[in-house]
């Protein structure tokens, strides 16, 4: 057996001790206890001003769907059982961790006394430059608590239970709305236009109001636990009829069937993700955890839960793939090029051989740059990331194929007639995503991967030569300089894995043209 396989054995076996902890024997109530347990312990410490890198938004979906994954027995669920299971959630990131990269080849394992040496494989700098990328997407200023919310919050008993006054909720839903925005217009690869069809003739601007006051509710709630060390009120839960009356109230241009269908695919059900379907249903009531409600996934949330439906899936692709005019947009900056979308390729015997996404040639240093172009649905977790690397590696395979008969002369790319000919133009090849860079080494040579986050943060090219040789060889992150790697140890099971983790040392970076 080689170490990685042993790897997955011993992640297999840890996760099987889940299912017979005794908290999955009191009844279907126990996702109370289970939440309430989790944001307690997680309002505890920031109120403690405590630093962690545990994803709360990941433990608490972990927890919901092993609520849902786990029979019902009766009775509640005791405090110390749920306390116990949040920290097997906990623990479980690690698990995910390490079976998504061990199954993606991320990583490579040895043996280590009885333990095992996990090390990554593909190039650390892509996945800092990306974090660095994500952090600079992040608005500058964000609206702060109104004066009607923090008057509401300050003159509240602790012992008082009583919710806001439609007065507070709606400031509360207003600021939402601004923090919404100021987040996606701080995403420099452009956001969903409210236009965008979601399906079932609901616009993305409807979704976007119905998750301005869930947010707005999940953002008071906790303003309120932290401001009144009332670590209970981290959770906020509602009859159902009573949450679609302050829709009602509060989004009057979203028509009641809009409403219903934002609330049913924002609702978990089994197959769902909680990082994209936040609310959870418990009889007639909605349970709204503020972790798992950001305004900085909204794109995501209203794209992903519009294609839970396999009849969405294909619609809601396709009007991603007409985003893809950002890159042609970008790329007309150049100084010196010109560009031309989807460029058709014919077989010689006339059928079509597909089409080029994107070209940008330099006319006058016979310089061009092929761009094949994907734009999936930003990813909120690491199979989600996997599929993006995916998606990468698929289109790498296509591009090479037509690249491969244009270079043969089984095919003619039909460029615009002023440009200079194919043949006389030395080509670049690189595959484009809008967000994520690609960590997997691509499986064709001479092929290069980049994201219009990337790009973008580079600003104007000086000329498309200069482009060219960053996608060659990108500017990246420095080990030693702008992070490290270094070995946390952990327990699986019985035996100890030893995994690298990245620090980041530098409080900014950005890339640059050489």
């Amino acid at each position: 057996m080689t170490p990685e396989l042993d790897l997955l054995d011993t992640v297999s076996d840890s996760r099987a001790r889940v299912g017979a902890h005794p908290a999955w024997q009191s009844g279907p109530e126990r996702i109370y206890d289970l939440l309430r347990t989790a944001t307690k312990l997680r309002a505890m410490e920031i109120t403690a001003g405590m630093t962690s890198d545990l994803p709360w938004e990941s433990v608490l979906a972990q927890l919901v769907v092993w609520h849902h994954e786990f029979p019902f027995g009766t009775g509640p669920c005791s405090e110390a059982h749920a306390a116990e299971v949040t920290a097997l959630a906990a623990a479980n990131q690690h698990l995910d961790l390490l079976e998504t990269g061990v199954r993606a080849g991320a990583y490579q394992v040895r043996l280590t006394g009885g333990g095992f040496r996990v090390r990554h494989r593909w190039n650390a700098s892509v996945e800092v430059a990306d974090m660095f990328l994500a952090e600079a997407a992040v608005p500058a200023q964000l609206p702060e608590l109104s004066e009607t919310e923090r008057r509401w919050i300050s003159t509240r008993s602790v012992s008082s239970r009583t919710g806001p006054t439609p007065e507070v909720l709606r400031a509360a839903v207003d600021r939402a709305a601004l923090t919404i925005e100021a987040y996606r217009k701080a995403v420099p690869e452009g956001q969903v236009p409210d236009t965008f069809p979601l399906g079932e003739g609901m616009p993305a601007g409807h979704m976007v109001r119905v998750l301005a006051v869930i947010m707005g509710i999940a953002s008071l709630c906790e303003e309120t636990a932290h401001r009144l060390s009332r670590l209970e009120t981290t959770l906020a839960h509602m009859p159902v009829s009573q949450l679609m009356a302050l829709l009602a109230e509060m989004c009057p241009a979203v028509s009641e069937a809009h409403r219903a269908l934002a609330v049913e695919r924002l609702t978990y059900r089994v197959g769902r993700s909680c990082r994209t379907s936040p609310l959870v249903r418990h009889g007639d009531t909605v349970i709204i955890c503020p972790p798992l409600v950001t305004p900085r996934a909204v794109d995501p949330i209203k794209l992903r839960s519009a294609a839970h439906d396999p009849r969405g899936f294909g619609r809601v692709g396709r009007e991603q793939g007409d985003r893809a005019a950002a890159w042609a947009d970008w790329l007309r900056t150049t100084p010196g090029a010109v560009v031309a979308e989807r460029v058709p390729a014919t077989k010689t015997d006339g059928r079509s051989a597909g089409d080029l996404d994107v070209v940008v040639v330099d006319p006058t240093r016979r310089v061009g740059l092929c761009l094949e172009i994907k734009w999936p649905i930003e990813a909120l977790s690491l199979p989600e990331a996997m599929k993006v690397e995916n998606w990468a590696t698929s289109a790498a395979r296509q591009l090479d194929r037509l690249r491969a008969e244009l270079r043969a002369g089984a095919a003619t790319a039909l460029l615009p007639g002023d440009w200079p000919p194919f043949e006389s133009i030395d080509w670049t090849w690189c595959v484009g995503t809008p967000q994520q860079l690609c960590q997997r080494p691509l499986p064709v040579p001479e092929m290069h991967a980049t994201s219009l986050r990337y790009v973008r943060a580079l600003g104007t090219p000086p000329d498309l030569k200069s482009l060219v040789e960053i996608l060659v060889r990108p500017d990246l992150p420095v080990e030693g300089v702008h992070f490290e790697v270094a070995k946390r140890s952990l327990p699986v099971g019985r035996r100890q894995v030893h995994l690298d983790v990245l620090g980041v040392s530098v409080d900014h970076w950005r890339p640059q043209f050489r």
